[in-house]
């Protein structure tokens, strides 16, 4: 129960205010105003008003928390990249021919994906996630192909090493591919299993930095070649 007593100035009446959850009952007490007293009185607010008011009071309660977290969160910054590369690593073998010639086989990594991040300015640190898809291509005296759709992580991106953006990203899951090979001719002294199951990398380079964003990395060497582009989203 509520006790409330309120003065209504200029009038000298007292009244005395009780609530509960069957509702609110108000009582004037009798007072004497010069030569008249002035009876008590009793007012009764149903239990329906009370209810009302409270559900309003609870709904302006939500809605005050939910601008302050909105407002906590709103120095975040948030970026988003796309990466693809050609790298040749992976299966591959020599063997030598009767005539003293060598043959080989190799394998040519080529992936694509994208991935996303934050970065918060109070320890200008943060993280995300990405995925990507790889193709694994054997040629030569053995030959074969796979792809690989992958998950991986961004550990770390920061902007402390000198205002620059510098992302990281980790092993991808799954971490390496095997290459089913078809060999043709004499396979005496060769291994089907060298670099076969092979790890890859997420992203290559798998640590960037980039001194303005939007901002691009990459490298055409007709070898090792990758194009990473990252821009703000937030």
């Amino acid at each position: 129960m509520v006790v409330v007593i309120l003065l209504i100035v200029g009038v000298g009446v007292y009244f005395l205010v009780a609530g509960s959850s069957k509702g609110t009952t108000t009582t004037s007490l009798p007072v004497i105003q010069g030569n008249t007293m002035i009876p008590a009185t009793t007012t009764t607010i149903s239990a329906l008003s009370t209810a009302s008011s409270s559900a309003h009071v609870t709904s302006l309660t939500t809605s005050s928390v939910h601008v302050g977290s909105s407002s906590a969160a709103s120095g975040i910054t948030t970026y988003s990249g796309t990466f693809n590369f050609s790298i040749p690593e992976g299966p591959s073998g020599v063997r030598s021919m009767s005539n003293g010639s060598l043959q080989i086989y190799n394998t040519t990594q080529v992936a694509s994906g994208s991935f996303s991040f934050f970065v918060d300015p109070s320890n200008e640190s943060g993280s995300g996630t990405g995925h990507g898809t790889l193709t694994a291509t054997t040629t030569g005296f053995c030959s074969g192909s796979i792809t690989v759709q992958y998950t991986f992580i961004v550990p770390d991106a920061t902007t402390i090493l000198g205002g620059n953006l510098t992302v990281f990203f980790s092993d991808p899951v799954p971490g390496n591919f095997s290459v089913q090979l078809l060999c043709t001719g004499d396979m005496t002294g060769v291994s089907t299993t060298t670099n076969n199951p092979s790890p890859f990398l997420p992203v290559y380079p798998n640590e960037i930095n980039i001194p303005a964003v939007p901002g691009t990395v990459s490298n055409e060497s007709g070898n090792f070649d990758y194009y990473i582009h990252v821009s703000r989203t937030g």
